[in-house]
């Protein structure tokens, strides 16, 4: 009797720790908003080598290198 009180117990202990899994739309908004973020970065690191280009292409005298 108190073999299967306890068989039962731990049923009932190892369902409740499961964890359901996401759903399609959760994984989706996840996903979306990681890509969202990288591109973010890499639109930020795209402007900040340009910026640099754009000021290492002019000469200190503020005319452009031929």
């Amino acid at each position: 009797m108190r073999r299967s009180v306890l068989c039962c117990l731990a049923l009932v202990l190892a369902t409740a720790a499961c964890k359901r899994e996401p759903s399609f739309d959760e994984r989706y908004a996840g996903a979306s908003k990681a890509i969202a973020q990288k591109a973010h970065e890499l639109d930020t690191e795209m402007a900040r080598r340009a910026t640099e280009a754009s000021e290492a292409a002019v000469e200190p005298s503020g005319a452009p290198r031929s």
